[in-house]
């Protein structure tokens, strides 16, 4: 059978997609009335439905990135003035019945079709036209003879010679280059088109040979005949393309068959969706199923558009955090470079010493002295530089002078580098809870420490000064059923070290590294090996050295842990440690139960 890696997979808004959401929409929408129209973004539109006692809110996007459509039950504030697209919509569709709802062919187009009155006051029959195609997404009206009315987007003659999309032009349907809906291609059809793609992959081929087949759907059909996608058709026996074309059917009766929407993770990240399931993807990958296609779409975007907002949030704050964390690596190398140069300087004293012991032998003048070594177990001669108008003994002092100003510096520059460090283990810490973070209240928590911390040089606003709510620490439970709590950044491991933990419980965290603090709760039990060697695992995942081998985590009664008098936080001191060596794996993190705290 095909081995397929654990890789991230980049799932489109297809048309197997489409097709199950228009089979939802037939259900709930066919026969509502539109009662209203907004336009909450430049290519958004939301319309409210009503079907008899029920009112559901459609959202209909042509995000250039994020293009969609669904029932949503997250409603947007209507802007104070409605965009002109808007208005159109208002005056030719409102209050008009949805007769159907349908897709072009097996096309990434939703169709709408509304019955209202014209200017006449006769019945007619209107498209609401949603184009689902990434940069070329749009939202278009068209009258009952498919002239456009108007559109979301407008396409001239510059951007398209093909097709505009323009008040009063005809309606083109975008160009299929001879794609085929996939519901109407038999045997024959199939082997037709294996024959002109000789040379071209197996996903390659059903993606360009197919109308709304994505590369996701594309390897399913190959998994299930037991192929590598990758494989050139040119490769395939007689046999493969005859179980291709049996694969390929399978997976059109599952997608006429009913939807299985739901959501794929790989590691806890939450990577696509898909409205089949997906038996490429079981192994290596976590589903979530949901009970309909509107709401696993809802559920993706939101959490999608979370993770963007947190990484466009995190963005400045790790770039200051770097931007410090490197130039406080660069002055402790030249401190450790001024430390090397203050040793290198013991010979001062050395010259020092030898000028003073044979100051009678030395006249003014002598640009270099040759003297024997009496530190030397082997008397070896030296050559000690003289300044030709100085004195012998005004040499030495010289000497002395240089080597008494070394040793001062060295013992300031011992402080400096104690100070220097730990300024870097700190900042270490603050980008180890950015990388552990995965809410946005817990990337405020990392600004919040940050903006009281030395390194904020800015006054504080009102709102910064505010106490932040603390938000709760990973909790798992080891495979004995101890419970574990992880700390993400230095507030919660704060929380983790000092209000949770009792004498008997245990905990843990990497050695000499940035990273989390890990609680194993007692509960009255002994503590296993096996729990703590779990907890380990964690503690090493959860750190700077997470990509690690051999890592050394310390454990220790928690009686043995304190937090000093003003330390910042998430920095403690402890005695009376163990310590162990783990290998983190994800596969390792991923075998442990999550539990998930409501309260």
């Amino acid at each position: 059978m095909q081995r397929f890696e654990r890789s991230i997979i980049h799932m489109a808004y297809d048309g197997v997609t489409l097709y199950h959401l228009i089979r939802e929409f037939k259900d709930l929408l066919v026969g509502g009335r539109i009662r209203k129209i907004y336009q909450p973004e430049t290519d958004e539109i939301r319309m409210l439905v009503n079907v008899g006692n029920q009112k559901y809110h459609v959202l209909l996007s042509a995000n250039a990135s994020n293009p969609r459509a669904y029932i949503t039950e997250k409603i947007k504030e209507n802007p104070s003035a409605a965009p002109s697209f808007c208005m159109v919509l208002r005056k030719y569709i409102l209050n008009g019945t949805i007769v159907d709802i349908d897709q072009h062919e097996t096309d990434r187009i939703l169709e709408l079709s509304i019955s209202s009155k014209n200017e006449f006051n006769d019945t007619v029959v209107r498209k609401l036209l949603v184009e689902i195609m990434g940069r070329n997404s749009n939202i278009i009206l068209v009258d009952e003879s498919q002239r456009i009315l108007d559109s979301m987007k407008k396409v001239g003659t510059t951007s398209s010679r093909y097709r505009q999309i323009l008040p009063g032009r005809d309606y083109i349907y975008p160009p299929e280059n001879n794609r085929l809906n996939f519901f109407q291609v038999d045997e024959d059809s199939f082997n037709e088109i294996l024959l002109l793609n000789q040379e071209a992959t197996v996903e390659k081929t059903c993606v360009q040979a197919f109308l709304g087949i994505s590369p996701a759907i594309a390897r399913e059909i190959a998994f299930r005949n037991g192929i590598n996608s990758n494989s050139l058709i040119s490769e395939l026996s007689k046999k493969q393309k005859q179980y291709l074309y049996e694969s390929f059917n399978q997976v059109v009766n599952a997608i006429r068959e009913k939807a299985c929407p739901n959501i794929i993770y790989l590691n806890r990240k939450m990577v696509d969706f898909s409205t089949i399931s997906l038996h490429h993807l079981r192994e290596a990958h976590r589903i979530e199923v949901y009970s309909s296609v509107s709401e696993m779409l809802e559920d993706y975007y939101f959490k999608r558009d979370k993770a963007i907002r947190f990484k466009t949030r995190s963005a400045n704050l790790r770039h200051q955090l770097d931007t410090l964390l490197k130039k406080n690596v660069k002055k402790l190398k030249n401190l450790q470079s001024d430390v090397e140069t203050s040793h290198k300087n013991e010979k001062y004293k050395l010259y020092g010493d030898l000028i003073t012991a044979n100051i009678y032998a030395i006249e003014k003048g002598q640009e270099t002295v040759t003297l024997a070594n009496y530190y030397d177990p082997a008397y070896q001669t030296i050559d000690v530089p003289l300044k030709v108008n100085r004195t012998p003994a005004q040499n030495a002092q010289s000497y002395y002078k240089k080597y008494n100003k070394s040793k001062i510096a060295l013992q300031y520059l011992e402080g400096y580098i104690s100070e220097t460090k730990e300024k870097i283990y700190y900042l270490e810490s603050l980008l180890n809870g950015l990388e552990q973070s995965t809410e946005l209240n817990e990337l405020d928590e990392i600004r919040h420490e940050f903006l009281h911390s030395e390194f904020n040089k800015k006054a504080l606003s009102k709102e910064d000064r505010k106490k932040q709510v603390l938000s709760k620490p990973l909790h798992y439970l080891s495979s004995e059923g101890f419970h574990i709590f992880v700390g993400k950044n230095n507030y919660q491991n704060d929380y983790v070290s000092t209000k949770m933990g009792k004498d008997e419980d245990c905990w843990l965290h990497v050695k000499d590294a940035p990273g989390s603090h890990v609680l194993i709760v007692a509960n009255g039990r002994f503590i296993t090996e096996k729990t703590v060697l779990e907890a380990g695992v964690l503690a090493a995942w959860y750190s700077k050295s997470k990509h690690s081998s051999n890592v050394p985590v310390d454990y220790l009664e928690f009686k043995y842990l304190k937090k000093p008098s003003k330390a910042k936080p998430g920095m403690v001191i402890f005695t009376n440690q163990n310590t162990m060596y783990v290998t983190p794996t994800q596969d390792a993190v991923d075998a442990m139960e999550v539990v998930i705290d409501n309260d």
